[in-house]
């Protein structure tokens, strides 16, 4: 479908340049060109590493009520404390578990079983997810276990937002630290 609106753009561009000499014209149509080509292939790969919220079925559109990470033995909030940072090292792990209220109804207006979406805006992490078998007025509570994403290089403040379709990021920062010896 990508490669079709693609096909298509080229064509009108190319019928554009053949009608007229106007040349500002025809830079003007082709920034309009480009511009959407551009704007279509970014959407189209903005979930490329997890499911798109338009794959979840029936999806119940619910807000983050609670959130804990867990770092060793110590217990964060981020919901209290927004934006907070914790170090870790490059080896270790944390644990961020946090809960999604579902609305009355879903996304097409009944109750029937269905899905809730969630993602995270942290480069290497598992990104826009569905979660099967939600309902109408639930809490549903995902428990994820993060490291150190290999992409990322050590000794680096990583930011991280967690988002539902429902407007609302709760974002913390994660400074990943090489191991002391």
């Amino acid at each position: 479908m990508r490669l079709h609106r693609l096909e298509t753009l080229q064509m009108m561009l190319e019928n554009s340049i053949r009608t007229t000499n106007n040349h500002g014209r025809n830079l003007s149509i082709l920034f309009v060109v480009i511009l959407v080509a551009t704007l279509g292939v970014t959407a189209n790969q903005a979930y490329a590493m997890g499911q798109a919220p338009s794959t979840c079925s029936n999806r119940y559109d619910g807000t983050i009520t609670a959130m804990k990470i867990t770092v060793g033995h110590k217990t964060i909030d981020p919901i209290a404390q927004p934006g907070v940072t914790f170090h870790l090292q490059n080896n270790k792990s944390y644990t961020v578990t946090f809960t999604i209220h579902t609305p009355n109804q879903s996304s097409q207006n009944n109750t029937q079983n269905g899905t809730t979406w969630y993602d995270t805006s942290a480069p290497g992490y598992q990104l826009g997810t569905c979660v099967s078998n939600t309902g109408a007025d639930q809490n549903v509570t995902v428990t994820m276990t993060e490291s150190h994403p290999a992409n990322l290089a050590p000794q680096t403040t990583q930011n991280v937002a967690w988002n539902t379709m429902v407007p609302g990021n709760i974002a913390y920062n994660v400074t990943w630290v090489n191991p002391s010896k």
